[in-house]
C-alpha cells in the first residue's frame, strides 16, 4: 500500500475510483483555493494559488510529504501534469520527471522534438510575442491554427482565416504574455479524418495500444454542439497499424520510460500527420470504451506506473468485457444554465448496440463557467460488428438525446435555450482534455473523464524559453517564477 499526492486544479472534480483506488492507504491533494469542499473527510488537502506555479505546488508537496513520507504523484489531468514532473524531479519519484512532463505539455517544445525525429507534421512556428504570431501566420498564408503552448481540452485553439480574426484571437487572451510566453502557429491542415491512439509504456517499450478514429475531425467541431464520439479499429485494421507505429516513434522521440499516453493524428490528403501527444489518460469515455473491448485499464495504468509499478497486476490486461469487433463512444452535449430536460438513462439504453450509459449531470442542475473540449452530461457507449453499423448506432445516440436548459436568471417556463438532437445541442465538446465546467454537482462515481483532451533522454528541454507552464490570470500576485534551473536546483 502506498502515500500518494493527487494534483488537480480547481476546475476538476476528481472520479470516486481514483480517490478510493485499492493501491492507495493514503491520498494527499494538492488543489486550488476555495475548492477543499469537493473532497471526502478523512482526504488531506493542501490548497494552492494555481497548480501551474510548480514552486507553489512544490512547497504542498514537501508539507505533505513531511507529514508522511510520499510513494508517487498522480497527474491524470492536462494542467497538472509540468506540476507533477517537477515534484518528482525535487522529490525524487517514479514517473515522467519534469524534462519528460515539459515535452508533452508544452507543444512548441513536443513539436520541435517530433519534427527533429522525423515524424511527419504540419508546419508549425513558435512565436513570443503579438508580431511574431503576426509574421508567422503570413509566412504560412491563411488560414492558420494558433494556440498557447500550454493549454488542454482545445481551450484558446482557433483557426483564423484572416488578419482581422487574428487580432481579435491575439486581443481574447491568445497573445503571448509572462504568464504563457510561446505561441504556436501552423499551417491548418486539410483533415480528412482524425484517430487518437492511447497507449501504455513501460521500461520504454510500448506494451498496449489502441486506435480510434473520431466521428469527426475534432477542429471542425469546436463550438458546433456535440460532444466528441469516436470508436476503436480492430488491430487488423490497416489503419491501426499507421498509427501505432507513429505512436510508438512519438514515445521515443519523447523518452517516455513508463506511464500512459494520448495521441492525436490527423489524416490527410498528403498522408497522416501527427498533432500532438500526452502522457495522461485520454478524455471523456475514452478509458472506458477501451476496457470495455480490451481489458486495458487506462486509469489503473497510470496509478500504477505513477507509482513505479509495472502497468498490468498480472503482467496482461483483464479480459475485455465485450465480444463487439467495433466499440464506439460518443459524449452527450451540455448547455450552459439550469437543466429543465433531459434524456434519462433507461431511454438510451434502450438504443440499438448500447452497451453502457452514464449521466453526470440531472435536471435541476445548473451548468456554469468554462464549458470544455471533452465536457459533456454524460456518456454512451455501443457496441457493432462492423465499421458501418458502429457509425449507424452513434448517430442514433445523438439523434435521440435530448436536453434542454432555463438561461440563469429568466423564469422558471424553461423559454430558454432548446437543445433537441445532433443539430447543436450545447456548446463545444470536441477534444482529448476532459476538462468540464464547473456544476451544482461534481462527476459521480461512474465518471470516467479523470483518466482523461496532451521528455528528454538527455535531459535537456529543446524550447529557448522557460519551459514553466503559465500562471493563470487568478494568480498574478504570486511571486515571479524563478529560472527553471534554479528551481530545481534548490
Amino acid at each position: 500500500m502506498a502515500h500518494a499526492v493527487l494534483i488537480c486544479s480547481g476546475a476538476r472534480v476528481p472520479a470516486a475510483r481514483l480517490l478510493g483506488h485499492p493501491l492507495l492507504d493514503r491520498l494527499s491533494i494538492i488543489t486550488e483555493h476555495g475548492h477543499t469542499a469537493r473532497y471526502p473527510d478523512g482526504v488531506a488537502v493542501e490548497t494552492v494559488g494555481s497548480v501551474h506555479d510548480v514552486d507553489e505546488v512544490l512547497a504542498a508537496a514537501w508539507r505533505i510529504a513531511g507529514r508522511h513520507p510520499l510513494d508517487g504523484v498522480l497527474a491524470p489531468y492536462e494542467v497538472g501534469l509540468p506540476a507533477a514532473g517537477y515534484v518528482r524531479t525535487v522529490l525524487g519519484l517514479p514517473g515522467p520527471d519534469f524534462t519528460t512532463a515539459t515535452l508533452f505539455t508544452n507543444k512548441h517544445a513536443m513539436k520541435q522534438r517530433l519534427a527533429a525525429a522525423g515524424l511527419p507534421l504540419m508546419p508549425f512556428a513558435g512565436a513570443h510575442s503579438d508580431a511574431q504570431v503576426r509574421a508567422r501566420a503570413a509566412e504560412f498564408g491563411w488560414p492558420v491554427v494558433v494556440k498557447p503552448a500550454y493549454g488542454g481540452g482545445s481551450k484558446d485553439v482557433a483557426v483564423v482565416a484572416d488578419a482581422a480574426e487574428l487580432d481579435a484571437w491575439l486581443a481574447g487572451g491568445g497573445s503571448p504574455r509572462p504568464r504563457n510566453p510561446t505561441a504556436v502557429v501552423e499551417r491548418r491542415a486539410d483533415i480528412l479524418v482524425e484517430y487518437h491512439c492511447d497507449g501504455v509504456v513501460h521500461d520504454g517499450a510500448v506494451r498496449s495500444v489502441v486506435t480510434s478514429r473520431y466521428l469527426e475531425p475534432v477542429l471542425g467541431r469546436i463550438g458546433q454542439g456535440d460532444p466528441y464520439g469516436s470508436y476503436q479499429l480492430p488491430s487488423d485494421h490497416p489503419e491501426h497499424r499507421a498509427v501505432a507505429e507513429l505512436h510508438a516513434a512519438a514515445v521515443a522521440a519523447l523518452g517516455l520510460r513508463s506511464g500512459v499516453t494520448h495521441l492525436e493524428v490527423f489524416g490527410t490528403p498528403d498522408g497522416l500527420r501527427v498533432s500532438e501527444v500526452a502522457c495522461r489518460p485520454g478524455g471523456g469515455a475514452i478509458p472506458a470504451a477501451i476496457h470495455l473491448r480490451s481489458g486495458v485499464d487506462l486509469v489503473d495504468a497510470c496509478v500504477r506506473t505513477s507509482l513505479g509499478l509495472p502497468p498490468f497486476p498480472d503482467g496482461t490486461p483483464a479480459p475485455a468485457r465485450t465480444d463487439a469487433r467495433y466499440v464506439g463512444h460518443c459524449g452527450l452535449a451540455l448547455r450552459p444554465g439550469t437543466i429543465t430536460e433531459l434524456s434519462t438513462e433507461a431511454e438510451l439504453a434502450a438504443l440499438p448496440g448500447v452497451l453502457n450509459v452514464v449521466l453526470h449531470q440531472r435536471v435541476g442542475d445548473r451548468i456554469a463557467g468554462h464549458i470544455y473540449s471533452a465536457s459533456a452530461a454524460g456518456f454512451v457507449h455501443v457496441g457493432a460488428d462492423t465499421e458501418e453499423e458502429v457509425r449507424e448506432r452513434l448517430a442514433t445516440v445523438r439523434a435521440a438525446y435530448r436536453i434542454r436548459t432555463r438561461p440563469d436568471g429568466t423564469g422558471p417556463d424553461g423559454t430558454g435555450q432548446d437543445g433537441t438532437g445532433p443539430d447543436g445541442t450545447g456548446p463545444d465538446g470536441t477534444g482529448p482534455d476532459g476538462t468540464g465546467p464547473e456544476s451544482t454537482r461534481p462527476e459521480g462515481p461512474g465518471a470516467e473523464s479523470a483518466a482523461p483532451d496532451s521528455t528528454a533522454p538527455d535531459g535537456t528541454a529543446p524550447d529557448t524559453t522557460d519551459p514553466r507552464p503559465p500562471t493563470p490570470d487568478h494568480a498574478a500576485s504570486a511571486a515571479p517564477a524563478r529560472p527553471v534551473a534554479e528551481a530545481v536546483a534548490s
